[in-house]
This record gives C-alpha cells, structure tokens and sequence, in this order.
C-alpha cells in the first residue's frame, strides 16, 4: 500500500490531490495536509459580501473518499 501526502489545502493542492485520488489504485491512502478543517474558496469572497451565497456555500470540509 503506498502512502501520498499532500501539503496544503487549497486552489494548488486539491486538484491534484483529487487527480491522485481518481488514478491511484483504492489501496493508496492521499492524505491531504492543512493548518485549517475546510476550504474556503476565496474568489467567492464578494459573493458572500453581496448576499448572493452563504459563507458554508463556500466553504466544504475535505474528504477525498
């Protein structure tokens, strides 16, 4: 069983945490690493501001499955 671990949480680093997922073989364990429990997908920012999303919108725990 291989281990991956991934460093970061966010835009750069949960594509291919994902991508790994999807490729790698059920056995492998991705581990994705953060100082933080959720994502916050920042370009969404002024859609919270504005009133046109809720901050838990934009905001998902991880669970890569």
């Amino acid at each position: 069983m291989a281990r991956i671990a991934i460093t970061g949480a966010s835009i750069g680093s949960l594509p291919p945490a994902y991508e790994a997922r999807a490729l790698l073989d059920k056995h492998t364990t991705v581990t994705v690493i953060s100082n933080v429990e959720s994502f916050h997908f920042v370009p969404s920012n002024p859609w919270v501001a504005v009133g046109w999303r809720k901050r838990t919108d934009v905001a998902a725990q991880h669970h890569l499955g």
